[in-house]
């Protein structure tokens, strides 16, 4: 046992709650440490003493320490583990008192049956030998598990069933108990609820909770991502109640707040397999030769009002994801491909830049505006290339306005 070791098994003890205040030579036959070593105990005593981790109390007793002076050396962060093992703690700001926050090193041994992404409590460690560049520390107790659940693939070993974790999560695999749950076979893809963490003293337990199907089978790749990071295709009632809300109080009509840009001439041009057209340009010759370039953005926020279930949406799943096969939109399709989607020949609310350059490319002016907008036409870039080859072609099809506004 090493003075680390020896460290943490006296806060152990001192921390049931059984303890009583005891001697140092107490401490160590209660520890079942060899009478030859009680000094070695002595020393950890003290140097915990000086840490403020312990305190003595009356004829020099050792007890627990103040929790409000322990505190210093008790830091809460969110854990990451690397792929050989060890991991690092990102403590908060608040939780160091500091402005810059530096990363807390935890070695393998000490890093406990924490995950990726679980808040932990952290101690803050003495450093002996060759010295590092940042904070050490050990992981005192998982305070929050950012998720009990985790995707993977089944095998057997020996009859037992095992799931090896996707990713480097965890670098063994997980033992999952019966091998015929859920008729599960080699190669499969599961999901599984955590039982016990893995840990250097356990390699952990858990137990399949579905069966993905056949790893590399068509569609279970995506389901597979839809489990491991628990995204969620359906809305809620309340938000597509909140989304058919909105799209019956839109009439297509330029409020009086609203910069009225619909008689301009503005296109959308994305790649051919684009799943939402959510930005639009306008470009026009000014007189003097300054050219005036604007740029449309859909103005989602217009539909979603501070702390309505739409905006709780929006926070909770911060973005579009976009799989191979589908898109789980972050608004429901009434607002996102429906009322807030740039569609040709529909008045839509936007957020516009207007930038003036020069001749030269040089901005020298630039307005924002609250407005709305009427696309006249979706092009993907082949199209826009192939005009750009042979522009009299797509005259006619694409009409003499969007000729103009490509060929400039």
């Amino acid at each position: 046992m090493d003075d680390f070791d020896l460290e943490r098994a006296i806060l152990e003890l001192v921390g049931r709650s059984t303890y009583r205040p005891a001697k140092p030579r107490v401490i160590a036959q209660q520890l079942g440490v060899p009478k030859s070593r009680w000094p070695e105990v002595k020393k950890a005593v003290k140097r915990l003493v000086m840490r403020r981790e312990l305190s003595y109390g009356s004829n020099h007793l050792v007890q627990a320490a103040d929790p409000a002076k322990r505190q210093g050396n008790r830091v809460v962060g969110v854990f990451r583990r690397a792929e050989a093992g060890f991991g690092f703690v990102r403590p908060s700001a608040a939780a160091t008192g500091e402005t810059e926050v530096r990363d807390i090193y935890i070695p393998e041994s000490r890093t406990g049956d924490a995950a990726t992404g679980d808040r932990v409590a952290v101690r803050l460690v003495r450093q002996g030998g060759r010295p590092s560049p940042g904070p050490r520390g050990e992981i005192l107790e998982v305070l929050e598990r950012q998720t009990h659940r985790f995707v993977g693939t089944y095998f057997e070993y020996r009859g037992v069933g095992q799931v090896q974790i996707d990713g480097p999560l965890f670098t063994k695999p997980i033992s999952v108990g019966d091998p015929g749950a859920h008729g599960v076979v080699a190669n499969d893809k599961v999901v599984v609820e955590m039982i016990r963490f893995p840990s250097q003293a356990n390699r952990g337990e858990g137990v399949i909770v579905e069966v993905l199907g056949p790893r590399g089978k068509p569609g279970v790749d995506t389901l597979s991502i839809l489990r491991e990071f628990n995204l969620r295709e359906e809305f809620p009632e309340d938000a597509m109640e909140n989304a058919r809300q909105q799209a019956e109080a839109f009439d297509e009509s330029v409020p009086p707040d609203r910069f009225d840009a619909t008689g301009e001439t503005i296109i959308t041009i994305d790649p051919i397999d684009a799943r939402d057209f959510d930005d639009a340009i306008s470009l026009v010759r000014m007189e003097g030769g300054h050219w005036r370039l604007g740029v449309h953005i859909a103005d989602v926020a217009h539909f979603v009002r501070p702390k309505s279930p739409l905006d709780r949406e929006a926070r909770d799943r911060a973005t579009s994801v976009y799989l191979p096969d589908h898109v789980i939109p972050m608004l429901p399709e009434l607002i996102s491909n429906g009322l807030a989607s740039l569609q040709p020949d529909k008045v839509r609310y936007t957020k516009s830049v207007y930038m003036e350059f020069t001749e030269e490319g040089i901005r020298v002016a630039t307005e924002f505006y609250r407005s709305a907008i009427r696309s006249r036409k979706r092009l993907h870039y082949e199209q826009v290339d192939e005009f750009i080859q042979a522009p009299d072609r797509w005259r006619r099809k694409l009409g003499a306005e969007v000729c103009d506004l490509l060929g400039r």
